[in-house]
């Protein structure tokens, strides 16, 4: 019988060891699944849980909601990552810090509120501050009789965007968010994640984007260039949809925390009560529209900021050319539905290109006030709409 040689023992307990190993790596993983570096994973999986209230529903488990559910009071809401939105999506990020809705309270949202002369709807203002007072002069606005609800889109295009914020958070406004807000707010919540080294190598990241457009970097050799995009590579991935060179860049890192705060607050939906409508029934306000074949408080966010037409197969585009109106289709559908009676109206803007558009379900109320034309508000109480010549920007 032979003898196994030392070196055949070592080669024999390396072995062991190395199955040993990769079995604990195997477990290991089985009980480590990846995560998704967008998603925030030391919160709730899919909520970020304003006020006392939670929420423990799965990530892929879309969001069902009722009365029960939703109508939570003043300042407490769901705020709500999306994880799953129609093509041309806004990726899912943690820095959206979504809040999905709020509901005005007649004792409770505003002082005066059983005195509310009137409560007002006003379209896109995009940073003209111009525009906006001469509308709140125009229509006599009193705020300590009147309610403001601003249909997003505060900021980008025009000339004094956090101006704007600065007014509306002077007058006690309510509003919804829009696809500008929305990418200041998620530039600004990106911005604050990052850790000083970060915030460092994304600042000598923008000198490098200085001097190659200025065309220096031709006058260094090329490992000398990749040594620098190596070694200043930021560790946190920027979100793909954001550019670094957009004016929603410049207002996310110039704006103070106290407007940012008041874009944060924003939610995705803006539910009036029925005893302020001239017509008795719900006012949801929103900034772009909604799908219409999904209920009021179960649309995705994305759609919620973005929409405008619907395709064939009735996944919801921004795109102006493809597809027809989402409010069209709307329309059409519940007036086959309830032919006689309307159970709720959705005010929205976002939609310049058809400016000023009045139907049975909703009122579109973006005019194109950043191009000259219109800034537009529609009084739910009365039914009016106001509106006034804006100066182009």
């Amino acid at each position: 019988m032979s003898v196994p040689s030392a070196q055949q023992g070592a080669v024999t307990l390396g072995t062991v060891l190395l199955l040993l190993s990769t079995a604990t790596l195997l477990l290991y993983a089985l009980q480590h699944p990846p995560t998704n570096p967008h998603i925030d994973h030391t919160a709730s999986p899919a909520y970020i849980v304003q006020a006392h209230h939670t929420s423990t529903r799965p990530l892929n488990d879309p969001p069902s909601f009722d009365a029960n559910q939703y109508n939570l009071g003043d300042g407490v809401s769901i705020a709500m990552k999306e994880p799953a939105t129609p093509p041309d999506s806004l990726p899912s990020d943690p820095y959206a810090q979504y809040i999905y809705h709020k509901e005005l309270q007649l004792n409770g949202d505003h002082g005066m509120q059983p005195k509310i002369r009137r409560t007002i709807v006003v379209g896109d203002i995009h940073g003209s501050l111009q525009g906006f007072n001469t509308f709140l002069k125009k229509v006599d606005y009193d705020r300590n009789k009147d309610v403001l609800i601003l249909a997003g889109d505060l900021v980008a295009k025009g000339p004094h965007s956090l101006q704007v914020i600065d007014r509306a958070r002077e007058l006690d406004a309510k509003c919804v968010r829009g696809n500008h807000d929305d990418k200041v707010i998620r530039w600004r919540g990106y911005l604050d994640s990052l850790s000083s080294r970060e915030q460092s190598v994304l600042e000598a990241e923008e000198d490098d984007e200085t001097e190659e457009d200025q065309g220096n970097w031709g006058l260094e050799d090329d490992w000398t260039v990749r040594k620098r995009r190596r070694t200043r590579r930021p560790r946190s991935s920027i979100p793909s949809d954001l550019d670094r060179k957009s004016e929603h860049y410049r207002l996310a890192r110039t704006m103070t925390k106290a407007q940012y705060d008041y874009l944060r607050n924003c939610p995705l939906i803006f539910t009036l009560p029925k005893e302020l409508s001239i017509h008795n029934i719900p006012v949801h306000v929103v900034h772009a529209g909604i799908d219409p074949h999904r209920g009021i408080l179960k649309q995705k966010p994305w759609v919620l900021i973005n929409v405008r037409n619907l395709l064939k197969d009735g996944t919801p585009t921004r795109k102006k050319k493809s597809g027809r109106g989402w409010a069209k289709e709307f329309n059409e559908m519940h007036n086959r539905r309830s032919p006689s009676k309307r159970d709720f109206l959705v005010v929205y803007g976002h939609d310049a290109g058809r400016s000023l558009n009045v139907m049975a379900w909703s009122i579109g109320i973006d005019s194109g006030c950043i191009y000259g034309r219109r800034l537009t508000g529609y009084v739910v109480e009365t039914g009016e709409i106001l509106s006034v010549r804006c100066p182009r920007n």
